[in-house]
């Protein structure tokens, strides 16, 4: 499967419980957390996720006050193997799409991961990806 997906990026205070009061907003709303990164600043944290219903989460986080941004990524979900990531990467790469950042959510061998990028070409990754099947 891939797919243009909406990633969500919440902007945390970097102190103690504010992952957890995200993520219980979160749950509290039935909103399950398909992938997710967290980098760290000095003052802040960009929590960057996808999500099973983004537009649920928006209104939550909207509620709340919470900041946050949406974007498009490509979403890949695949068998968690070896060299997935190498194959891919190279598939994007052959299309002259440039990867800007990418965090996976892992799983048990044999199951599916899913894999988000952000892509300088979102389109063209889109299509590079449909070309063939990989898995």
């Amino acid at each position: 499967m891939f797919e243009r997906k909406t990633q969500i990026c919440v902007f945390l205070e970097n102190k103690p419980g504010r992952f957890a009061e995200v993520c219980d907003l979160l749950y509290a709303n039935g909103i399950n957390i398909r992938a997710m990164n967290v980098m760290p600043s000095v003052d802040y944290g960009v929590m960057r996720m996808v999500v099973n219903d983004s537009q649920k989460a928006i209104a939550a986080l909207e509620q709340e006050r919470v900041p946050f941004l949406e974007s498009d990524v490509l979403a890949v979900e695949v068998a968690d193997r070896p060299g997935i990531a190498a194959t891919l990467g190279r598939r994007l790469a052959d299309a002259g799409v440039n990867i800007e950042y990418t965090y996976f959510s892992g799983a048990s061998s044999g199951s599916r991961a899913l894999m988000i990028f952000m892509v300088s070409d979102l389109d063209t990754a889109l299509a590079a990806m449909q070309e063939s099947q990989i898995d």
